[in-house]
C-alpha cells in the first residue's frame, strides 16, 4: 500500500521538524517546503535515523512559481498530496504601529498569510481529484486575542482563521476538511534563544499550566485534526495553548 504523502511548509526546524517526525511515525511520507538547507539536512538525519523516507523540496513559498513547481514535483514523484501542514511563518518585526513600515507590514502578511494561501491553493487539485484530503492551518494565540507591537502579525494570524473556515465551507463537498491549530507560547530553539533561562521560567511560568507547550505537544494537535479521529470536525480552531486563551 502505498504512503500517504504529507506536505510541511515550514517543515524544517521548531513544529514543522516535531510535525514531520509524528506523522513518519504514522507511515506517512513526509515532504518538506522550506527555505532552509541546514535545518532541512538535518531533520531528514532524523528520519534516516527511524529508516523513513522523506524528501526536501527548497522553496521560497511567498512565490506563486516557486510553489506551483514545488507541488508538481511532488505530483510527479508521488501523485497524490494526502496532507497540506502550513507550518511557513512567522513574525521579523515587533513595532509600535506608528513605526511599522509599509514594507514590514508586506512581509508578515507574505510571509503568513499569503504562504498558506498559495499552498492551499497549490494542494486543492489533487485533493479534490482524489475525493479526499486534509489541511491544517496555522494560526496563534495573536490571532484571537490580538497584542500590542503585533498588529501585523495578530492581524495576519486573524486572517488565517477566517480564510480557512471560509475554506472549510468551500471545500467540504468535495470531502477535504480544513482546520486550524492556534499554539501559544512554544519552546523552539528559536522562541527559547530570544530569553535567558530566568527570564523564559518567567514568561512561561505565569500561563495556568505552568510551563510553555512543546513542539511535539503541538504536533500531536496537528496529527489529531488531519487523522481519522477528527473525520467530522473541519472549519475549527484547536488551542494547544496550556490555556493561555480560552475562547
Amino acid at each position: 500500500m502505498e504512503s500517504k504523502v504529507i506536505v510541511v511548509t515550514g517543515g524544517a526546524s521548531g513544529i514543522g521538524r516535531a510535525t514531520v517526525l509524528r506523522f513518519s511515525e504514522e507511515g506517512f511520507l513526509p515532504i518538506i517546503l522550506d527555505r532552509n538547507v541546514e535545518a532541512a539536512d538535518a531533520t531528514l538525519s532524523l528520519l534516516e535515523l527511524g529508516n523513513v523516507e522523506g524528501r526536501f523540496i527548497q522553496a521560497d513559498l511567498t512565490n506563486k512559481a516557486e510553489v506551483v513547481g514545488a507541488f508538481a514535483q511532488i505530483l510527479s514523484s508521488y501523485g497524490r498530496i494526502d496532507v497540506l501542514v502550513n507550518l511557513a511563518g512567522g513574525t521579523f518585526h515587533k513595532n509600535r504601529i506608528q513605526d511599522v513600515t509599509a514594507a514590514e507590514w508586506k512581509d508578515c502578511l507574505d510571509l503568513n498569510l499569503k504562504t498558506t494561501f498559495l499552498c492551499s491553493q497549490a494542494a486543492i487539485a489533487p485533493m479534490k481529484q482524489a475525493g479526499q484530503g486534509t489541511i491544517v492551518n496555522t494560526a496563534s494565540n495573536f490571532g484571537i486575542t490580538g497584542g500590542a507591537e503585533r498588529t501585523h502579525y495578530a492581524a495576519s494570524k486573524a486572517a488565517i482563521i477566517a480564510f480557512s473556515k471560509s475554506l472549510a465551507t468551500e471545500l467540504a463537498p468535495a470531502g477535504i476538511r480544513v482546520n486550524i491549530v492556534a499554539p501559544g507560547l512554544t519552546g523552539t530553539e528559536r522562541v527559547r534563544d530570544k530569553y535567558d533561562k530566568d527570564e523564559w521560567a518567567a514568561l512561561s511560568g505565569v500561563l495556568p499550566m505552568g510551563r510553555a507547550v512543546m513542539p511535539e505537544e503541538v504536533a500531536d494537535g496537528i496529527f489529531f485534526l488531519a487523522g481519522e479521529e477528527s473525520d467530522y470536525v473541519t472549519g475549527a480552531t484547536l488551542h494547544v495553548n496550556g490555556g493561555m486563551v480560552m475562547p
